[in-house]
């Protein structure tokens, strides 16, 4: 029977069967599915678009004739988009440490330790925007503006200060340098 329905059939039963109450036929959905070599497509998720940046500088008619300024346009914005991403991913460790003062040495060790990942998603961020061959330098300039950006709201030395500040709880503790 189920050799007879179209592809759109089979995956309208995948996705309105009851696994529970129906398994054996779920399984033979399922083998169907295979044997056609069927994905079960829902059409609910969103179609991801990934932008290139240079591709998208380079088609704009005013630019077309100059492939240099096209490729200077596409660089500075890349570098924009990066350094913006760099200092957004930032932002929660400046939200948690100076407006709401989540700051002690434990959350001081924690943002210290979170704070790679922002430069680094930031940097793959940029690579995915088209930022390879030549651009990645373009990225990499983002990057560190990013990062320069972070440290001008001054939010790695308060975190640095609060790390090496003693708690006053009492007991043992070590000496930041020993």
């Amino acid at each position: 029977m189920l050799a007879r329905c179209t592809d759109e059939e089979l995956q309208d039963v995948y996705f309105h069967i009851d696994v529970l109450q129906y398994p054996e036929r779920y399984r033979a959905i399922l083998d169907e599915l295979a044997r056609r070599g069927l994905r079960p497509v829902s059409g609910v998720e969103p179609q991801i678009v990934p932008v290139n940046i240079p591709e998208q500088v380079r088609a704009l008619p005013v630019l077309r004739k100059h492939p240099v300024l096209a490729s200077a346009v596409a660089s500075l914005l890349l570098t924009v988009y990066t350094a913006c991403v760099t200092f957004v991913f930032c932002l929660p460790i400046y939200l948690l440490a100076v407006p709401l003062k989540a700051l002690n040495q434990q959350s001081a060790f924690f943002y210290l330790l979170f704070f790679p990942f922002a430069p680094l998603s930031a940097a793959g961020f940029g690579r995915r925007a088209g930022g390879t061959r030549w651009y990645t330098a373009a990225v990499l300039i983002g990057v560190a503006l990013g990062v320069l950006l972070f440290a001008g709201t001054g939010t790695l030395h308060t975190v640095v200060q609060a790390l090496f500040r003693s708690g006053g709880a009492g007991g043992f503790s070590l000496p930041a340098a020993y």
